[in-house]
């Protein structure tokens, strides 16, 4: 789980760190923010991949076990605070997207329209993500607490 937590931390703060910059910067290139998307979907792709692999290799006996009760248990009680982080954060969007879409001219300072819906995905792929990061750290929690 902690290799999970750290690949999307890494991978998706690299990417969202970019998506920034992009934006700041004078232009905006959407091929190029378009093969950044790409590239952190597959780099978090096979870094899931490896750290699953390294970990059956580590402990098969704990890879080829089903859940039990327990990471059942674990894993509903993870599901509702991601869940309502995520319906909370999608909520806001609802609210907030209008206002972005009528200030727009204001903060695009020249640049095209289209960045706007660009910019409401990318916030809508950081709610997902956030809400990823809530289910897993209710879970490291949950195992760390033993319950």
């Amino acid at each position: 789980m902690w290799g999970s937590v750290m690949a999307t931390v890494v991978i998706w703060g690299w990417y969202f760190r970019g998506f920034v910059r992009a934006i700041e910067g004078p232009s905006f290139n959407v091929g190029t923010e378009l093969g950044n998307f790409i590239l952190a979907v597959i780099a978090l792709t096979v870094v899931q991949i490896v750290v699953a692999i390294i970990l059956s290799i580590i402990s098969p006996k704990e890879a080829g076990a089903s859940a039990d009760d327990r990471d059942r248990e674990f894993a509903l009680l993870a599901y509702r605070p991601a869940f309502i982080t995520l319906s909370a954060l999608v909520a806001t969007l609802t609210v907030v997207a209008p206002l972005t879409i009528a200030t727009a001219p204001a903060w695009l300072a020249g640049k095209p329209d289209t960045l706007v819906p660009i910019v409401i995905s990318n916030v809508l792929l950081l709610a997902l993500v956030l809400a990823e990061l809530v289910r897993a750290g209710t879970l490291l929690f949950l195992y760390r607490r033993g319950s």
